[in-house]
């Protein structure tokens, strides 16, 4: 039996040149009993969402299952000059950042929050 090993919520497959393939014509398949988890649950905290995506007069940020204290937000365009920006809290752990007045092109949202040392980037295309 080939097992296929799960860690945290990235799955590790293997090429069709290892030692589970004899030729590019063969094919594995895998059922529930051949995975086997790392760890019994999964981290699903600070789920987040950027849309609509492109957009033109605003983002809305949606952080899922959030354990943030102190959410902030920084813009950095393609070319990494940092942009000055508000967020409106339109609900729980729901943001909506008003980019109306920015040229067209690529930004990245940083969803940061300093108490847990939390930091990660989303790119969006600004219409």
């Amino acid at each position: 039996m080939q097992f296929l090993k799960v860690i945290g919520s990235v799955v590790l497959l293997l090429a069709a040149t290892s030692a589970w393939a004899q030729d590019s014509t063969s094919t594995t398949t895998f059922t529930a009993e051949s995975l086997i988890f790392e760890n019994e649950s999964l981290d699903l905290t600070n789920q987040i969402e950027v849309y609509p995506n492109p957009s033109v007069d605003y983002i809305v940020v949606n952080i899922k299952n959030s354990n943030l204290r102190e959410t902030s937000f920084e813009l950095h365009s393609i070319i990494g000059n940092t942009v000055l920006v508000d967020a409106e809290n339109i609900g729980r752990d729901k943001y909506r950042i008003n980019i109306k007045n920015f040229n067209p092109g690529y930004y990245f949202v940083i969803v940061k929050d300093d108490f847990s040392q939390f930091k990660e980037a989303y790119k969006f295309l600004k219409k």
